[in-house]
C-alpha cells in the first residue's frame, strides 16, 4: 500500500479534474461501505430472527400454535406465517377472536377448497416478494458502484496523462522529469478507483448470496406452512 506521503504528493500534482474524481470516488466509497454495513447488519438480524422462529415452529405439533406466541412475531419467516394466518381467517370469514379460539382448540370449522388454499398461498408469496424487494434495496446502486468506480479512475488517469503530454508539447521538448509529477497524479485516480471497487465487489457478492439464501428460506417456509395447513384441515 502506498505511504500517505506518496498519496498526498500524487494528489497535489493532480489538476482540478483529477482531484474532483478522487474526491468523488472517496464519497462513493463512503456510501458503498455504509450500504454494505447496513445490509450486513439487516441480514444478520433477519437470520437470527428466522432461526428463532423456525426452531419454535418445528416444535409445534399444529401449524396454528405459533399464532398464540406473541414473542415470535419478528423476522421474514414470522411475517410469512402471520400473513398465512391472517388470510386463513379471512377465507373462513372469522373475526380475530373467533379464529384464535380455533387455534386454541386446534380445529377448523370446515375444510378449505383448493381455491381458498391458493388464496392463502398467494398471500404468502406476495409477502415473500415484498421482503425480497426490501432486502435487495440499494444493492443495485452498490452494483453500479462496482461497475463505475474503475472507469472513473481510468478517466482521471487518461485525462492526467493527456494533460501531461499537452504540457510537454507546449514546452517543445521531451522532459520526463517534468512529466513524472503529472503522471503520478494521473495514476492516483486509477489506484483510488480500484481501492473503491475491490471491496465493493466482494461485499456486493456476499450480500447478493445472503439475500438469495434468505429467499430460499422464505420459499421453503411458504411450502411448509401450506403443507401443514392441509394437515391441520385433515386432522380437524
Amino acid at each position: 500500500m502506498m505511504p500517505p506521503a506518496t498519496v498526498l504528493y500524487a494528489f497535489e500534482q493532480s489538476d482540478g479534474f483529477a482531484r474532483a474524481i478522487v474526491l468523488l470516488l472517496g464519497a462513493i466509497s463512503i456510501y458503498a461501505w455504509t450500504v454494505m454495513l447496513d445490509k450486513r447488519k439487516a441480514l444478520r438480524k433477519a437470520r437470527r430472527e428466522n432461526l428463532r422462529f423456525a426452531g419454535k415452529f418445528h416444535e409445534t405439533p399444529v401449524v396454528c400454535d405459533m399464532h398464540l406466541f406473541e414473542e415470535f412475531k419478528d423476522g421474514p419467516l414470522a411475517d410469512i406465517y402471520d400473513t398465512s394466518m391472517h388470510e386463513l381467517s379471512r377465507v373462513l370469514g372469522s373475526a380475530e377472536e373467533v379464529y384464535e379460539q380455533y387455534c386454541r382448540e386446534r380445529r377448523l370449522p370446515r375444510l378449505l377448497t383448493d381455491r381458498e388454499m391458493d388464496r392463502v398461498r398467494n398471500a404468502m408469496e406476495r409477502t415473500v416478494s415484498a421482503r425480497m424487494v426490501e432486502l435487495q434495496r440499494n444493492l443495485g446502486v452498490l452494483g453500479t458502484v462496482v461497475s463505475v468506480s474503475p472507469f472513473l479512475g481510468l478517466l482521471g488517469t487518461v485525462w492526467g496523462v493527456m494533460m501531461a503530454f499537452c504540457r510537454m508539447a507546449q514546452a517543445g521538448r521531451p522532459d520526463i522529469g517534468a512529466m513524472a509529477p503529472g503522471i503520478s497524479g494521473a495514476l492516483l485516480t486509477t489506484v483510488v478507483g480500484l481501492v473503491v471497487a475491490i471491496p465493493a465487489v466482494v461485499g456486493y457478492n456476499l450480500l447478493v448470496n445472503g439475500v438469495k439464501e434468505m429467499v430460499v428460506e422464505m420459499d421453503d417456509m411458504t411450502d411448509e406452512i401450506s403443507s401443514r395447513i392441509r394437515d391441520w384441515m385433515l386432522d380437524s
